[in-house]
């Protein structure tokens, strides 16, 4: 295979609805993903490095992000499933995002 397919979703979370986060494939941005949408891209079948963050909010000074590697040799049918999750932090929430980030990600990954 020369290619794979990554699927990219984001859960309806209420923490950090407003904003979007970014995707970032190996320095390079790639797309913006809203609250419960999902997007296809088709990219080279090769190691590399995803990183979520969610773009610049003025209600915090934390950032919420995510870095993991991806590993498409592991993949079967050349499929990727990122499942990006946003979880509230509690401490954060009720500080108002002053001492910690409001919210934390959590990313899924499946091999199919």
């Amino acid at each position: 295979m020369n290619n794979i397919k990554l699927k990219i979703s984001r859960d309806k979370c209420l923490v950090g609805a407003a904003m979007p986060y970014r995707i970032i494939i190996n320095g390079k941005e790639l797309c913006k993903i809203k609250i419960g949408d999902t997007k296809s891209f088709e990219l080279p079948n090769s190691q590399m490095t995803m990183k979520v963050s969610m773009v610049g909010n003025s209600m915090t000074f934390h950032s919420i992000e995510k870095e993991v590697v991806l590993f498409p040799q592991y993949c079967k049918t050349g499929v990727v499933n990122c499942k990006i999750k946003t979880k509230t932090n509690w401490f954060g929430f009720f500080t108002l995002g002053l001492l910690q980030a409001i919210g934390r990600t959590v990313l899924d990954v499946e091999y199919c």
